[in-house]
């Protein structure tokens, strides 16, 4: 008898572990919340916020309200990552996939190493920034 195992059978539990994965990962949702719960996030399993609930009395807020906004949607996005890390646990757990991933990285080579994630600008760095466009365009002229 032979020890290699059925490829039809390997290919069709593949199929059906990806249609569970898929099919979880569009139920995820991930929920961050900021000011005592009064402003709550959620995003989906990508990260994208879908939803934005906000207190009555925003003015109170005033301008921290936009960073409190931000931290709220990063700990749902956190939550949405961490759900999603689970959701993909039959694949990440499967010796089969990670050493075809291995494999297909050694094909590939080495990738650019990951950029560091966009954050907002501060309030500081974009006055810097307009007066040293400012302070350009007055040294080299505005009409070109």
């Amino acid at each position: 008898m032979s020890e290699t195992p059925d490829l039809d059978a390997t290919i069709e539990e593949m199929k059906t572990k990806t249609a569970q994965v898929k099919a979880e990962l569009a139920k995820i949702t991930g929920t961050g919340t900021a000011a005592n719960g009064t402003i709550i996030a959620t995003v989906d399993s990508a990260g994208h916020l879908r939803d934005l609930t906000l207190p009555r009395d925003t003015s109170r807020l005033g301008t921290q309200l936009a960073p409190l906004i931000l931290q709220a949607a990063a700990e749902a996005e956190k939550d949405a990552r961490r759900k999603s890390a689970a959701a993909l646990q039959p694949f990440t757990s499967d010796d089969r996939v990670v050493s075809g991933l291995k494999a297909i990285g050694e094909t590939l080579g080495p990738t650019a190493s990951n950029p560091k994630p966009h954050r907002p600008m501060t309030e500081e760095e974009i006055q810097d920034a307009d007066d040293a466009y400012f302070e350009r365009m007055n040294r080299g002229g505005w009409t070109r």
